[in-house]
């Protein structure tokens, strides 16, 4: 059947109109004819023609060069074809007719990997780099809590962004963190607003980027939507005291009485309208916002990232809360004797033999734990309450903070100027289950 000139006329108006009429699906439309996606785009948008109410003729020659290209990839359409049917290049084509029709990218925001956790660890186990499996997972999603000053996001969008977008994948990156951008405190660890603006505001339709400022971790309800459970969980640099003391082995009154020992005299004062912690440390009084000195312990943040993370990632962890995660990973009993606080001179007697080991590592080495403790209780929520248990079925410890093709947070990448400090871990955790 011959096509009507002014069929072919009103076709490509309507062509032109469904891009004027949405930059930004137009703009998004890109991954719909990458490689890796353009097979699924071209026999999505086959059905769509088949069921349009598009003119008789023209639905039939629509449907007849998308046969001819065998629906495998945009390249393999009659070009010429295509060109004169739409008056746009075969690639425009598509993507016009994608948005003419409804063929709409799928929002990849709230997916969740397909990856079972056997293939996680076999991922992990064969790869130096635990963040590599961006790269092969089936989504590609991080979610960094403690996000800090964003240069971890920053570092992985220069890092994993462009592969992903070569092989039409999106890239999922949620950071949250408990300081507001907008407060005073904490200059260098909050979110830069340079940085924070240049990932908002990044012009590439793979990248999903949000962050989440003055968001309590812990208070997930309130924060915005994201995947139930990311492809890797991160937490660079676990803040002390917050993660240095776990609540239930030490007592709440122990704990307070070694702030202040440690940290000095503090209270909860109003100050210019707000509530702030104010600390008396070495006859100066120093503000911090109220919440400085809240603990929660190493079961909490274990308890979250299993939760939220196929693969869990500690970077950049100081040696007090190291103990703690340590020897709530540990499966012998001894390593949480209750009541006792870690020191240098006492933890070896009880977290025994595996930390003894741990502290033969030369910086860049890593150590696998032999045994991994598959009893820990779940404390947050309601599973808390029940007396829920889980358990991690890899572990693998590094020495230092920064390592060759990893990505790495601000803390890590200056440790090497707190000479008092000694030389960090890097964690690599596979949940159970």
């Amino acid at each position: 059947m011959p096509l009507d000139d002014k069929v072919v006329t009103d076709f490509r108006r309507r062509l032109r109109e469904a891009v004027e009429n949405d930059r930004a699906a137009w703009t998004a439309s890109r991954r719909l004819v990458a490689p890796a996606a353009a097979a699924d785009t071209l026999r999505r948008l086959a059905a769509a023609v088949s069921d349009s109410s598009l003119d008789p003729a023209l639905r039939e020659e629509l449907l007849l060069l998308l046969s001819e290209g065998k629906r495998a990839d945009v390249k393999a359409l009659p070009q010429d074809a295509l060109r004169g049917l739409t008056g746009l290049n075969p690639t425009k084509a598509i993507r016009n007719l994608c948005l003419l029709l409804g063929v709409g990218t799928v929002d990849p925001v709230g997916a969740v990997s397909a990856m079972t956790q056997d293939t996680v660890e076999a991922a992990v186990r064969s790869r130096d780099n635990p963040f590599d499996i961006l790269l092969e997972a089936d989504v590609a999603s991080l979610v960094d809590f403690g996000a800090g000053d964003l240069t971890f996001e920053e570092n992985v969008v220069e890092q994993y962004l462009a592969p992903l977008e070569q092989t039409g994948r999106d890239l999922i990156l949620h950071a949250l963190d408990r300081l507001d951008p907008k407060e005073q405190f904490g200059g260098l660890v909050r979110a830069a607003r340079d940085r924070l603006d240049r990932l908002r505001r990044r012009p590439s339709p793979p990248l999903w980027f949000h962050f989440d400022g003055d968001q309590d971790m812990f208070d997930l309800g309130r924060r915005s939507s994201g995947p139930s459970r990311y492809t890797v969980a991160v937490c660079n640099s676990p803040a002390t005291p917050t993660f240095a003391y776990e609540p239930s082995r030490l007592g709440w009154e122990a704990v307070q009485a070694r702030l202040r020992e440690t940290k000095g005299e503090f209270r909860r004062v109003r100050a210019n309208g707000r509530v702030v912690l104010e600390v008396l440390h070495g006859g100066e009084r120093l503000t911090f916002p109220a919440w400085k000195f809240d603990v929660h312990g190493p079961l909490a943040l274990l308890d979250l990232l299993s939760r939220k993370g196929k693969l869990c990632v500690l970077g950049a962890v100081d040696m007090e809360v190291f103990w703690e995660i340590l020897s709530q990973l540990l499966p012998d009993e001894k390593a949480r004797p209750q009541g006792v606080f870690f020191t240098e001179s006492n933890v070896g007697c009880y977290l025994g033999s595996a930390y003894e080991n741990l502290l033969r590592l030369a910086l860049g080495e890593k150590t696998v734990l032999p045994e991994v403790r598959r009893d820990i209780p779940r404390v947050l929520g309601e599973a808390g309450q029940r007396g829920e248990t889980y358990g991690f079925r890899y572990v693998e410890i590094r020495r230092g903070a920064v390592f060759p093709g990893v990505p790495a947070g601000r803390t890590a990448l200056i440790f090497d100027q707190m000479t008092q400090e000694a030389a960090p871990w890097f964690m690599t955790l596979v949940p159970a289950g």
